[in-house]
């Protein structure tokens, strides 16, 4: 009987114990205007000291870049403009850079309620998928570049990021 007694407690209550555990491991990041938190093990690799991008790779080889910087940094942010507005002159800002030194570029996705945009350009090896997204006083610029994600798989990572960190 008690046998059969435990057995029953350990259905019932063994769902709830696997299911309210945190299973998920998180890297983290400081960047110029705080910390931002990544889900997995990441590596640093290294950081660009203009940009601010922190680059890091994971056991699988996908590498990824985090800036976060003061929007007022910028010589385009006009504070007048609403955040999404000035993530769209993030956006043209950066991607004319790109287009100007013969680079293919492309929108892939934009959200104005969540005031970010999804692009990419393709620095003749392979695409590099970026978010650049607005956070507070802040511009949350994300990359990821590999080939061992589908785009698709890219836009979701990237766009869980970016909620994790708004």
């Amino acid at each position: 009987m008690n046998r059969i007694k435990l057995m029953l407690m350990m259905l019932l209550c063994l769902p709830n114990f696997i299911f309210c555990q945190d299973i998920i491991d998180y890297s983290k990041v400081k960047t110029n205007s705080g910390e931002v938190k990544i889900p997995g093990n990441w590596e640093q690799l290294n950081k660009a000291d203009d940009s601010g991008q922190t680059y890091l790779k994971n056991k699988d080889g996908v590498i990824i870049a985090i800036a976060q910087n003061p929007k007022k940094a910028y010589p385009f942010f006009k504070s007048n403009e609403s955040d999404f507005e000035n993530v769209k002159l993030f956006y043209t800002w950066d991607s004319d850079y790109y287009k100007e030194n013969k680079f293919k570029t492309e929108k892939i996705k934009e959200n104005t309620e969540l005031e970010y945009i999804i692009w990419k350009y393709n620095d003749k090896k392979l695409d590099n998928v970026f978010l650049f997204g607005s956070t507070k006083n802040n511009f949350l610029n994300l990359l990821v570049y590999t080939n061992n994600w589908s785009e698709v798989e890219k836009i979701i990572f990237l766009e869980n990021l970016y909620k994790l960190n708004k």
